[in-house]
């Protein structure tokens, strides 16, 4: 699918764990994007914190 954040769409694709069981849909998936792809440009500190790397966790619960 798309991300779009900041007015920036680009395709992305991760794996993700789905499960049905009974009319219900969970899933969950953890990924990583790179901020910068995004137009996120923040250089920091000399030994900051923030990295160019950005986890993402989802996790989705759908009942009837």
């Amino acid at each position: 699918g798309n991300l779009k954040m900041r007015g920036v769409d680009k395709p992305i694709s991760f794996p993700a764990t789905v499960k049905i069981e009974g009319g219900a849909v969970s899933a969950k998936a953890e990924f990583a994007i790179n901020r910068k792809d995004w137009g996120i440009a923040y250089e920091g500190k000399k030994d900051d914190l923030i990295r160019d790397e950005v986890v993402m966790r989802l996790s989705l619960d759908a009942k009837p």
